[in-house]
């Protein structure tokens, strides 16, 4: 399955905000996170299919 990442208007004010060596490291976090979402560890116990970053 392939998953997409859509930017709410409010995170991407705050992502164009960000330096570019912070911006690489989080764009690097959200690839890995796009091709494998569910990881256990980071599962979200009050929530249902939710899951930090």
């Amino acid at each position: 399955m392939t998953y997409s990442l859509d930017f709410d208007a409010r995170a991407l004010k705050e992502w164009k905000k960000l330096g570019d060596t912070v911006r690489q490291q989080f764009k690097k976090k959200l690839a890995e996170v796009l091709l494998k979402p569910r990881i256990e560890a980071n599962r979200l116990h009050s929530l249902l299919d939710c899951y930090k970053i």
